[in-house]
């Protein structure tokens, strides 16, 4: 089975069900999606959602979002969830590396994403593709 990776830019019923169970997969907190909610996220500007088929079944998603301060051009990857079980079939990675090419195609050259620790396999992936864990202070504000 070969994985293919499109951009999300209209959706089913069913493909808002994949996505949101994705999300919960990812987080169990994450709320639910409505239709509305990601119809906003798939028209913003420089928001892209990604999905994995395998076997004619959503079984990963992806989110990049580009944005230009004056540093620079940069993206940022969030989101990356895959169904568990499709895990181990290199869906991640797919998803990964079309985020990485279709970022260059748009000339950015920097990339973030950041990823729990516990995630192990996740983290792995992650510095087997190229990225560089960076000893930051990583803060958030609000809930």
């Amino acid at each position: 089975m070969e994985t293919e990776i499109k951009q999300l830019e209209s959706f089913t019923k069913e493909q808002l069900e994949a996505i949101n169970s994705l999300l919960q997969v990812l987080t169990p907190s994450t709320p639910r999606l409505t239709y509305d909610d990601l119809s906003e996220i798939i028209m913003a500007k420089n928001t892209y959602v990604f999905v994995a088929e395998y076997d004619k079944k959503i079984a990963g998603m992806l989110t990049l979002v580009t944005y230009r301060i004056p540093s620079g051009a940069k993206a940022w990857i969030e989101d990356v969830a895959v169904d568990n079980s499709f895990q181990g079939k290199g869906i991640g990675r797919s998803l990964t590396e079309h985020a990485i090419t279709f970022t260059k195609n748009l000339n950015i050259k920097k990339i973030d994403l950041s990823s729990s620790p516990d995630r192990v396999a996740a983290n792995t992936l992650y510095q087997k593709i190229g990225f560089v864990k960076r000893i930051t202070n990583y803060y958030r504000f609000g809930g």
